[in-house]
């Protein structure tokens, strides 16, 4: 087609479907008339009514167009809210057949990597769609335990997995007030702790991170704006044991965080009153230090109900072990008695 006919070429929205130029005018130009022969498109364009006839044949391939069963044809231009909407949809589909091929292709990026022992312990993402197959891979590649610094916003929702823990694993979490403060974060929030994980919080942190297992880890460069920030990639080494060691550091001094019936979050110090209802009788059982057959006795309760409330004390108070609890409770109930006398 003749490049000096610049008719709507200062536009180009089709250009991002595979439509080319000549396509594009051949169509606006058939829309506008709703229906046309070759001929008249041909005269409206001012090219060959051949290469008229080519463009229209081509349209019709596309679903832009269709014909009346007549000599000449006479095309008909289909609905551009269709035909478009189609051609988007064509393109989805595609994209995400592209997507769904990163996950393969960082494997075989991997096993290259390890082959040649060449793979780096510090890796700069700088790209959201990278970043976001690193953390699948992460997950998928998940033992034991995952630590996470939580900032508001999520970078990459599609990322978060869900119940992916092996059997033994454990997910402990510390999130800053603009997490807490973001709509999604609070329901992500309440959706994992009731898969078991343990929440704590802290005013602000100085950004984002997850640990997988001790070994990988992956933070944000810029606590500031996390949104537009890259990522630091940290495979083993002493970085990740330092960022380990960092963690552990805020999560000794962060406050609990548990669920409550009507769906909310509360943390503190100090036990909620729905909580304190049940268990307010057994915590100075527990910081006396009696055993668990001494316990159920005193509280006409059986094993497993026993059993159950301290697991939700441990899960609410971070605790590791039976013994840590009762070292929990013992400063608890010495700071109440205090208090009250």
């Amino acid at each position: 087609m003749d490049s000096t006919n610049d008719r709507g070429m200062a536009m180009r929205p089709l250009e991002v479907l595979g439509i080319s130029d000549s396509e594009e005018l051949v169509y606006r130009a058939l829309v506008e008339r709703h229906k046309a022969c070759s001929t008249r498109i041909a005269v409206d364009l001012g090219i060959d009514e051949q290469e008229a006839g080519d463009w229209l044949e081509h349209l019709e391939t596309l679903g832009l167009a269709t014909y009346m069963p007549e000599t000449p044809k006479v095309y008909i231009a289909v609905d551009p809210e269709l035909a478009i909407d189609a051609l988007i949809k064509q393109r989805q589909r595609a994209l995400e057949q592209a997507r769904n091929s990163i996950p393969a292709l960082m494997k075989s990026f991997s096993h290259t990597s390890d082959a040649d022992g060449e793979q780096p312990i510090l890796e700069l993402i700088t790209n959201r769609a990278y970043l976001g197959a690193v953390l699948d891979q992460m997950y998928k590649s998940l033992r034991s335990e995952i630590l996470l610094f939580q900032k508001a916003p999520i970078l990459v929702p599609a990322a978060r997995t869900s119940n992916m823990l092996p059997v033994g694993g454990q997910v402990r979490s510390i999130s800053d007030k603009t997490f807490l403060d973001s709509s999604d974060g609070l329901a992500n929030l309440l959706e994992d702790m009731a898969l078991g994980e343990q929440a704590r919080t802290v005013p602000a942190l100085p950004f984002k991170m997850m640990i997988v297992d001790r070994r990988t880890a992956v933070m944000t460069l810029d606590g500031q704006s996390p949104e537009t920030a890259s990522t630091l990639l940290i495979r083993r080494g002493a970085l990740v044991e330092a960022l380990c060691q960092l963690f552990e550091f805020v999560w000794e001094k962060a406050t609990p965080v548990f669920a409550v019936p009507d769906g909310k979050v509360e943390s503190g110090s100090q036990f909620g009153e729905h909580w304190m209802e049940s268990t307010e009788a057994l915590i100075p059982l527990m910081a006396a230090g009696l055993n668990d057959k001494a316990i159920t006795q005193e509280l006409q309760i059986s094993a497993s109900t026993l059993n159950r409330r301290v697991g939700d004390l441990m899960r609410m108070l971070g605790a590791r072990t039976r013994f840590q609890l009762g070292v929990h409770l013992a400063q608890k109930f010495a700071m109440s008695s205090q208090q009250s006398s």
